[in-house]
């Protein structure tokens, strides 16, 4: 199979700009692919308002499942099912305690917390 590329017209405004970094292919080309998988692992662990609230939660105070199914208002394996995203995610960690796993936020999952109070997004009704 033949693949033909279609042609596209880049606006003159920007043409100089595209040039100057080595053409559309090379910027492309030199997209930070592994930062992108990172980011959008994170935003697909933060897609869920339940895990936002437990961030919040945690950002806090240390908390274990009891707790943060009282927060979050659900069931114990729904809100475990939250931590092991936010595990995974790297945005909180566990240490066991007893009978207990006590949960707090990573040092990842703080600098996020810092950056949502930081950056409040202008919001448009």
């Amino acid at each position: 199979m033949v693949r033909l590329k279609r042609r596209f017209v880049i606006p003159e405004e920007i043409r100089v700009e595209v040039e100057e970094k080595g053409g559309f292919e090379q910027i492309v080309q030199g997209l930070p692919r592994d930062e992108m998988r990172v980011v959008t692992k994170v935003i697909d662990t933060l897609s869920d308002p339940q895990r936002v609230k437990i961030l919040y939660a945690l950002a806090r105070q240390r908390m274990c499942v009891c707790m943060l199914r009282r927060v979050i208002g659900s069931s114990y394996p729904r809100c475990s099912y939250h931590l092991s995203k936010l595990k995974r995610g790297g945005l909180v960690r566990s240490e066991r305690l007893g009978n207990y796993f006590i949960y707090s936020l990573t040092p990842f999952g703080k600098s996020i917390v810092k950056h949502f109070r930081k950056y409040r997004p202008e919001v448009r009704t």
